[in-house]
């Protein structure tokens, strides 16, 4: 009996939901309960198994405790034969095809390394409650790092995405020969950047229509963008994606690289922290700090490792065992059109039904029944005759079970070769209708606008006074206008100014203080706009804000204020600002 609970638990285990110690102590108490097995007096008591049975028990199955490495559903389920099998027979095509040399078979992807390491080990002092170890930052910035590498075991230099505007070559300080650098807002590739590292690819391979080169890659959207794929296929490259969520066991570099250069990064990173004692880690530095990982890491032998692994190079599309595709079958469900859906909950009893009467079934409370430790009896290795109440564990535990889903229409992604010339129509055809959506919620934003605009108020002042209250307008147009002269090509410092951000969702104004004039950039000391005056939008007073001061591009400048009035008297009141014009509507911060 000991041997049918030991192969459920490692079937649960294999479909990813193995069960905790203490899930396992539960499961072996009700399991000798229900059996009529007896049990020491402190199972009763406790209702589950004791310490020292399980630790006994795990050493007579050859079972351990292990810490389970997180994996999302959809990888998960994905593994399964029918998405590996594709993938295989699309592999098994363009290598018959074109015989492509292990040297011409590429594998591309992206990883992201940030500028704050993950702790290692430390030696300190025993039973002391909290251990801290310095790190940059909270969180960090993240810089992509773009890596190709092909089934002889060769790499060409990487290609770095900076979270920045604007490039600098400061930031391939350090960097390995030869690699490139991009920068986006986010630091993530984008279809933008994605061409350019075709560009980088082509020239170190020097692929050409006699000789061709197979590139592996995920489903990732920037990688099968329309520009992209017709770059591709102009310069004799073969692309061929991956299954979807598949990449941890198929992708080479997923496999058996990016492990360990994560590891020598965190190494490096943990290594330049200790060399410069209250410094921190910025963008400037992971260049040089990736090339140290980079030619450890990225090695012929981890390279061929992971061709080999995943069945790519050498073929094997037997590579994967049949428990590795065991998650998969948690989804599995009957035929819908063969078989009516069940309303059960989400697991069932396994489809085989419960085991066959002439199992091993549990021993009778007879003193001559071979005792396992501690009174408990193990039938497992006594010949005791069965009988029909037997209860498995897979009765009282069943295997995991989905319910039936609803259909949807969404269409399964799937692998593909994206330059043959069906799949390039395919792509083609939904980056028309996307640019023809575009256009329409363009035109419907442009209308609606139209409606809802009002023309600008104006208020008459009376030339004989001297002073008056009313404000002046900021400009004869609304915020939403577009302005061919922003007022940015005249800037000076001392001078305020309105200064654009653009979030994902809206754009958010402040003003600012010019301090520093540069080429293209402006040193801008930002101020805070005070809350709770009546006139706040007719005169808008705002203070200088504390360590608020950034570089920003002169295209960011919005509008050029007027001379602000400062109040005075106090010397709180001499910091503040009050601007002589209206900023209602341009949702100034």
């Amino acid at each position: 009996m000991e041997e049918e609970l030991a192969k459920h638990l490692k079937q649960l285990a294999d479909q990813f939901h193995g069960l905790a110690p203490v899930k396992c102590h539960e499961l072996a108490f009700e399991y000798a309960e229900r059996n009529n097995i007896p049990v020491p007096a402190n199972w009763t008591e406790k209702q589950c198994a004791g310490i020292e049975w399980f630790g006994r028990f795990l050493a007579r199955r050859h079972l351990s405790v292990r810490t389970p490495e997180a994996t999302s559903l959809g990888r998960a389920t994905a593994f399964n034969k029918t998405t590996v099998g594709e993938f295989f027979e699309n592999l098994a095509v363009v290598m018959d095809r074109h015989k492509f040399p292990p040297h011409m078979i590429y594998n591309v992807d992206e990883t992201g390394v940030i500028t704050v390491q993950k702790p290692r080990q430390v030696v300190t002092e025993k039973g002391k409650k909290q251990v801290g170890s310095i790190t940059s930052a909270e969180r960090g910035e993240l810089v992509t790092v773009v890596c190709a590498v092909n089934a002889a075991g060769n790499a060409i230099p990487p290609m770095f995405v900076f979270p920045r505007v604007r490039f600098k070559d400061d930031f391939m300080i350090g960097a390995p020969p030869g690699a490139k650098g991009a920068s986006t807002r986010t630091g993530w590739m984008n279809e933008d950047i994605w061409p350019e590292f075709l560009d980088h690819l082509i020239q170190h391979t020097q692929c050409t229509p006699d000789r061709p080169m197979l590139l592996i890659l995920d489903n990732l959207k920037t990688h099968i963008s329309l520009k992209a794929v017709e770059k591709a296929k102009s310069n004799s490259i073969v692309m061929l994606t991956l299954p979807p969520h598949t990449s941890h066991r198929m992708q080479p570099l997923d496999v058996t690289v990016y492990g360990p250069f994560k590891t020598l990064y965190n190494r490096a990173l943990d290594g330049w922290m200790r060399s410069n004692p209250g410094k921190t880690v910025s963008i400037y530095q992971i260049a040089g700090l990736v090339n140290e990982a980079f030619l450890s890491a990225v090695t012929p032998r981890n390279i061929t490792s992971g061709f080999k692994s995943t069945g790519i190079f050498p073929y094997n599309r037997d590579i994967f065992p049949e428990e590795a595709f065991a998650p998969s079958m948690v989804p599995d469900r009957p035929n819908p059109e063969l078989q009516p859906a069940s309303t059960g909950p989400s697991t069932s009893d396994d489809p085989d039904g419960p085991l066959p009467a002439d199992e091993p079934d549990a021993a009778d409370a007879n003193p001559s029944t071979p005792r396992g430790p501690h009174g408990c009896a193990s039938p497992a290795d006594s010949d005791v005759p069965s009988r029909p109440g037997y209860v498995s564990p897979r009765e009282i535990l069943p295997l995991p079970k989905c319910p039936p889903r609803a259909q949807t229409k969404r269409k399964r992604v799937k692998t593909a070769i994206l330059t043959d010339t069906p799949e390039k129509q395919a792509i083609e055809k939904a980056y028309e209708e996307r640019q023809k959506k575009l256009a329409g919620k363009k035109q419907n934003s442009k209308e609606k606008g139209k409606l809802k605009k009002k023309a600008p108020k104006r208020k008459i002042i009376d030339s004989s006074s001297e002073e008056s209250d009313v404000p002046v307008p900021l400009d004869d147009e609304s915020p939403e206008d577009e302005r061919s002269d922003p007022g940015n090509t005249d800037l000076n410092v001392g001078d305020f100014v309105l200064v654009n951000f653009a979030t994902k969702h809206r754009s958010l104004r402040y003003v600012g203080m010019v301090e520093k004039v540069e080429n293209d950039e402006i040193l801008t000391q930002f101020l805070r706009r005070i809350q709770g005056n009546k006139k706040q939008w007719e005169r808008p007073t705002f203070a200088i804000k504390e360590n608020d001061v950034a570089h920003v591009p002169k295209g960011d400048v919005v509008k050029k204020l007027p001379q602000p009035n400062r109040p005075g008297g106090t010397t709180r009141r001499e910091q503040l600002f009050t601007f002589p014009c209206n900023l209602q509507g341009w949702n100034v911060e």
